[in-house]
């Protein structure tokens, strides 16, 4: 696993809190699936290659 340091607008981050707490995950689970969900739909469409 690599660690990284980001930046997140207070209200996004308030949203993606909120959201993770709703679905009953850490804001880290959270995150995760969303990247994950990102990167196979842009992998899926034929973004980056």
């Amino acid at each position: 696993m690599t660690r990284v340091n980001i930046d997140i607008e207070a209200e996004l981050h308030k949203k993606a809190k909120l959201n993770a707490l709703l679905q009953n995950k850490t804001l880290i689970e959270y995150l995760h699936d969303a990247l994950r969900e990102k990167v196979g739909k842009d992998e899926k469409r034929g973004v980056g290659k």
